[in-house]
């Protein structure tokens, strides 16, 4: 339980996305989410030493730049997926207009 353990998890959700293993970034989320409740939990019984406060911003600054490939991939794939939607939509209508 640790910012460690939470990067674990950011890397193999970034190595999910990167491969478009869309199940995979899944899991990968919830385990990182659980991940993230346990250190609010116990971050609030613990004091930090200026060591580890140093640490822990590193780690943090790494997690939120995988944060933001993570969600830029992401919203790419959205925007594939709704180009896709309305190309299948126009066939649709099309595919109607012809039948009638």
């Amino acid at each position: 339980m640790s910012y460690y353990t939470l990067l674990e998890h950011s890397n193999q959700m970034l190595a999910s996305v990167r491969n478009e293993d869309w199940d995979s970034l899944i899991k990968a989320e919830l385990q990182y989410v659980e991940e993230v409740e346990r250190l609010s939990v116990a971050e609030a019984e613990v004091e930090l030493s200026d060591q580890q406060k140093l640490d822990k911003l590193q780690l943090l600054s790494t997690i939120m730049d995988q944060d933001r490939e993570i969600r830029e991939r992401l919203v790419a794939r959205r925007t594939m997926l709704e180009q896709t939607l309305r190309s299948m939509n126009k066939k649709q209508k099309l595919e109607h207009s012809y039948r009638n």
